[in-house]
Formats: C-alpha cells, sequence, structure tokens
C-alpha cells in the first residue's frame, strides 16, 4: 500500500469524523430550541446551531473532495510503498471504526459527565417531577451516545466486514 493511499483513508476518515461530529452538536442542541427559560435572542440559538451543524459539514465535503490533492502534498517525498505484511482492508476497517468510536467516547463522556452534573444540581433546586423540558433528556441522550460509541469500539471488526461487504454488494451480481 502506498503512502497516498494511506493519507487519503486518514483524510478521508477525517472528514466522515467532521460530518458525524456536526450532526452530534447539532442533535445536542435540539433541546435548546424548547428550553422552558427562552433565551433573550432567540436567532442568536438558531444561529449557533445552524454554524455547528453546517460549518463541519462543509469542510467535511471539502476535505472528502480535495483529498485526493491533499494526499498528494502529504506525501511529497515520501511517496513509495509502505510494507503493511498480511494487513487486510478488514483490519484497516475495524481499526478505523475503533479510534471513531474512541473519538466519540472520549468527547461524550465528559459532556455526560457536566450534564449529569448540571441536571442534578437543578433538578435539586426546582424540585420538580420529570417532565418534557427535564436536563435529564439531555443526559439521557449523551448516555446513548456513548453506549453507541462503546458498542463501535467492541463491534469494529464486525462493522468493518458489514462496509466492505457493502462496498461491493451489487459487482458480482452480473458475473454468474
Amino acid at each position: 500500500m502506498a503512502t497516498r493511499d494511506l493519507a487519503l483513508i486518514g483524510v478521508r476518515l477525517i472528514a466522515f469524523y467532521l460530518v458525524v461530529r456536526g450532526l452530534l452538536v447539532a442533535a445536542q442542541s435540539v433541546p435548546y430550541l424548547w428550553a422552558s427559560q427562552p433565551v433573550d435572542d432567540p436567532s442568536l440559538v438558531q444561529l449557533s446551531v445552524l454554524l455547528q451543524l453546517i460549518v463541519p459539514v462543509v469542510l467535511a465535503a471539502l476535505m472528502w473532495l480535495g483529498a485526493p490533492w491533499l494526499a498528494n502534498r502529504m506525501t511529497r517525498g515520501g511517496a513509495g510503498p509502505i510494507e503493511t505484511g498480511g494487513l487486510s482492508a478488514e483490519a484497516v476497517a475495524a481499526t478505523a471504526f475503533g479510534v471513531a468510536g474512541v473519538v466519540v467516547l472520549i468527547h461524550g463522556l465528559p459532556q455526560l459527565i457536566w450534564s449529569a452534573v448540571q441536571a442534578l444540581v437543578v433538578s435539586r433546586q426546582t424540585g420538580t417531577a420529570f417532565t418534557a423540558h427535564d436536563p435529564w433528556w439531555q443526559v439521557a441522550a449523551l448516555a446513548l451516545r456513548c453506549v453507541l460509541a462503546i458498542a463501535v469500539v467492541c463491534g469494529a471488526r464486525s462493522l468493518g466486514r458489514w462496509v466492505l461487504r457493502l462496498r461491493t454488494l451489487g459487482l458480482h451480481s452480473g458475473a454468474s
């Protein structure tokens, strides 16, 4: 495998991460649209949510489309082949999913802890029952994200196999 190919994979993984991160941040911002105590300027909240979604997606699209050019720039002077031994596409895909799951978990755990502390403080101050605007919904969403990240890490090999099968799904149907 050439160093350019590895650089291309790396750039595209970063682009994928940016899209996922943008979607996660946008999803986390949804409860603020129904906040029980409205902010002074709701357009500021809407602009913030919009920017948190659009900027990462635009950057990811630019990185994805410009990945060949970026890979060429990154591997100037070192474009020789890299000895990968018995490294298979499945192993690379499994590693990529594992790393992606760890990154999401690393970002999610501090947010989960912080949101749980805030929800505990708010629920002790208000003493109200569980409502639609309760801060525990945010905690539940973050906990689900962390559980899914752990599932991606644990199932990285299966996910890698599945993605590789999807990639070649219709290619062999006409050969028989």
